[in-house]
């Protein structure tokens, strides 16, 4: 599941103009990240998992398998 989201983002990447900006977190070497992350945003961490954060708050988020090229696109249209 992780590989496939991880494709779906690269996908999306590969497709999208610059301003659109991607971070990834690998939670297994960064938790510390992850948890701030949670905390920020007020969204509880899954894997994997998107958030679309605009002027930091975050204002769209998916996990698991319904991460996928078209919704990202759809999202940050």
């Amino acid at each position: 599941m992780s590989r496939n989201a991880h494709q779906e983002v690269d996908k999306f990447i590969a497709g999208e103009p610059a301003t659109v900006k991607v971070c990834r977190i690998v939670v297994q070497k960064a938790r510390d990240v992850s948890q701030a992350v949670a905390e920020k945003t007020g969204v509880r961490h899954e894997s994997p998992q998107v958030l679309l954060i605009r002027n930091g708050q975050c204002i769209w988020n998916t996990s698991h398998r319904s991460i996928t090229k078209n919704k990202l696109a759809q999202a940050t249209e």
